[in-house]
């Protein structure tokens, strides 16, 4: 499981009180320190060390050979980048160490250790830092006689300054980081691009599912939210570029809007591995059955527990492509709009409103 995924599912066990496989150390103690999201909890993720520390006398290396010891310290890991999130309305990006601009900086010499094992950063923030490696403190405060590196301390230099301290616990962050307010943005559009948002449906979808999905485009524009979503599987045609027309294809996402691209994206490989093959699992045998067939549609199916523990649904939409950035499928991961009325009907976010810097990165 990647970060990104694993930060999910760590979080939502522990805010949930569900089992995290290999369970937490000195949990009991931990569930006292009331983690509410604030950043002045952050300063009691530093007095929790600071006793573990005095009292326990815990040895590196011994700690970290216990899958319970290091749950610990990747949930205080991911606790404390959420929090940096929240305050940055920024959901956090995780990366292993080996692709972050971390380990590219530090290059063939750079030391692989647990410390810089997963690092995050918050893309279209106004973040100082640009990578973010949460465990160094953390690591460092639990076994290092000194005990001079503060949580708080490091976290504190990301997070905005009017919030700095606060014990108000923060809002969710939206897992769409870049600033974009949709109706705005549609409200800017010249009468070319409120053109372009026009999709005319082929002659086939009629006798289509996909049929109710063309009807609601206008409310789906009208009242829908930004998340990200990830192609799971889609025609072919769709990833050379052609001036026209459109294609099917099926997305996996978060309907709260709190799961990162890189997240969807390792769920999406998981659930396209799924496609012909046979299983026991009625769930996991009846996606397989549905992707193999290509003709039937899913909007809002649930993803099965054992490829995601964190809740995600596969939907099946419509890639028009005056709505891809140059006309063309180049990416797995992408925005997409969700009906909060029907939260089963997705489509793509037109590019006419992305956010420049999205823009960008998507064309590189």
């Amino acid at each position: 499981m990647t970060p990104a995924l694993s930060a999910l599912c760590t979080l939502q066990a522990w805010e949930q009180r569900s089992e995290i496989p290999g369970g937490v150390a000195f949990e009991p103690l931990l569930r006292r320190l009331a983690l509410d999201h604030s950043p002045a909890s952050l300063a009691r993720i530093d007095t929790f060390l600071d006793a573990l520390r005095t009292a326990k006398k815990p040895q590196r290396e011994a700690f970290l050979a216990e899958q319970s010891g290091q749950n610990l310290l990747y949930l205080l890991a991911f606790y404390a980048a959420d929090v940096i999130g929240r305050s940055l309305h920024c959901a956090p990006e995780w990366v292993a160490h080996e692709h972050s601009g971390l380990a590219r900086l530090q290059g063939e010499l750079g030391e692989r250790v647990f410390e810089n094992s997963i690092v995050c950063n918050f893309p279209g923030s106004a973040a100082r830092i640009a990578d973010f490696a949460p465990l160094v403190s953390i690591c460092a405060r639990l076994f290092s006689a000194a005990g001079d590196k503060s949580v708080a301390f490091s976290c504190g230099a990301l997070i905005p300054a009017p919030v700095q301290g606060s014990a108000m616990p923060l809002p969710a962050a939206p897992g769409f980081g870049y600033p974009l307010d949709l109706q705005e943005a549609l409200s800017r559009c010249g009468a070319r691009d409120r053109a372009s948002l026009d999709i005319l449906p082929p002659p086939w979808v009629a006798k289509d599912p996909l049929a109710s999905l063309f009807a609601a485009v206008p409310h789906v524009l009208r009242s829908g939210r930004v998340v990200w979503g990830a192609v799971i599987q889609a025609n072919q045609v769709l990833f050379t570029p052609e001036p026209h027309g459109g294609a099917p294809g099926e997305v996996v996402y978060d309907p709260t809007g709190r799961a990162p691209a890189a997240a969807l994206d390792e769920v999406a490989q998981a659930i396209l591995a799924l496609k012909g093959k046979p299983f026991d699992d009625p769930a996991l045998a009846g996606i397989s059955k549905y992707l193999a067939d290509e003709t039937t549609r899913a909007f809002g199916l649930d993803v099965p527990a054992s490829i995601s523990p964190y809740p995600l649904k596969i939907a099946s939409t419509w890639f028009d492509r005056g709505y891809l950035p140059g006309t063309v499928l180049a990416h797995r991961s992408f925005p997409l709009i969700v009906s909060p009325a029907q939260p089963g009907l997705v489509l793509f976010l037109p590019a006419v409103v992305w956010p420049a810097v999205l823009l960008q990165a998507w064309r590189q």
